[in-house]
């Protein structure tokens, strides 16, 4: 079964090879370039100290971002991992049964002496065995070539500076251990939409409109409630001062919104809001000195802190990063392996026409 499977797959097979040997080199040769713009843009004495960190930050930014090949490579991996689980589904998974099934030729693999059961398990056990290498491979190679942009992500400044975070819908799912359970989740659906609909091309348009909602929900529904968020509280004060400036105050009608910067760095913020001394989410009334003909901003400014207001962020802390990283992937294994499990008792009750 070892030979058939690989003769059915090596077209797949060889064209992940090349994949894989291309990103090896790309990313291999131009990772210390990246790692020697971060040494020497001051970010090592930033994390040592915490002194200078906007101003090493924004040279960190600017050194990236004028080299056009770097940051190619970086939106380039965050594609190839993104795309990776429907890629799987379709090329790897919808064919393992959805070829035999409309070509016919079950009849003739299901009846040797292998049953249809193991054949099944067999082939899942190898090709997703190869999908979750050639995941795991491609994301150790990008998330080591893009280790300094999650360094500088994870100290004061980033932000400001237009540095990406770990915790990005995007990044995150592109880095660490997360990929890996993405694709073989991709593979068991591919796996599972092939057998049920007996039709690859239907199979594969199923697959990849699975993969994209299922990509977009998580990150919005499921990854922020993995663990309950750290809540903190602080007088909102906007000031006249130096800083004043750095206060947000948008008025949209009748509400007011208000807040004040976050200092969090490599966390991920979920929530900010403005509450009113009674605890209330505060969006109004609007001051009467920020109505836009009342006069200066300053004027403004003291009304909204004459308000008594309360500012509350709820945020996922930044040394949760690997704890998230390894529960969504766990889930998704876990998923992939209830999928699969389902797929092997479908066989097993019989699916020929």
């Amino acid at each position: 079964m070892s030979w058939l499977t690989w003769r059915q797959y090596r077209a797949q097979a060889w064209c992940a090879l090349a994949a894989l040997a291309v990103v090896a080199v790309l990313y291999g040769v131009t990772g210390p370039r990246l790692a020697g713009l971060y040494d020497t843009s001051g970010l090592p004495g930033c994390a040592r100290t915490g002194e200078g960190c906007e101003r090493a930050q924004s040279a960190f930014a600017a050194a990236v971002g004028a080299d056009g090949l770097l940051t190619g490579l970086f939106y380039l991996g965050l594609v190839l991992l993104l795309v990776l689980p429907a890629g799987a589904g379709m090329f790897a998974g919808v064919p393992l049964a959805a070829r035999d099934l409309e070509s016919g030729a079950f009849r003739l693999t299901w009846t040797q002496g292998v049953p249809r059961t193991r054949w099944l398990l067999v082939r899942l056990a190898l090709v997703g065995s190869a999908v979750a290498a050639l995941a795991g491979l491609l994301s150790l190679a990008v998330s080591w070539w893009a280790a300094p942009l999650d360094r500088a992500g994870a100290l004061p400044g980033a932000g400001d500076a237009g540095l990406p975070g770990r915790f990005g819908p995007l990044v995150f799912a592109a880095h660490g251990a997360v990929p890996v359970g993405w694709a073989l989740f991709g593979f068991a659906a591919g796996v599972a939409a092939g057998l049920l609909l007996r039709r690859q091309v239907a199979a594969m348009a199923v697959v990849l409109g699975v993969l994209a909602a299922a990509q977009v929900l998580v990150p919005l529904l499921v990854r922020p409630h993995l663990a309950a968020p750290v809540r903190t509280e602080a007088p909102l004060v906007l000031g006249t001062g130096a800083g004043a400036e750095q206060g947000t105050i948008r008025i949209e009608g009748d509400r007011l919104y208000v807040s004040t910067p976050v200092s969090l760095p490599g966390a991920w913020v979920l929530s900010v809001a403005a509450l009113d001394p009674a605890g209330r989410a505060f969006t109004g009334p609007v001051p009467a000195a920020c109505h836009p003909e009342a006069g200066p901003i300053g004027a403004c400014r003291q009304a909204i802190d004459a308000l008594g207001l309360t500012q509350r962020v709820a945020y996922q802390p930044a040394r949760r990063y690997w704890a998230f990283q390894w529960a969504e992937a766990g889930a998704l294994v876990l998923l992939s392996g209830a999928v699969a499990a389902g797929t092997a008792a479908r066989l097993r009750r019989g699916v020929a026409p």
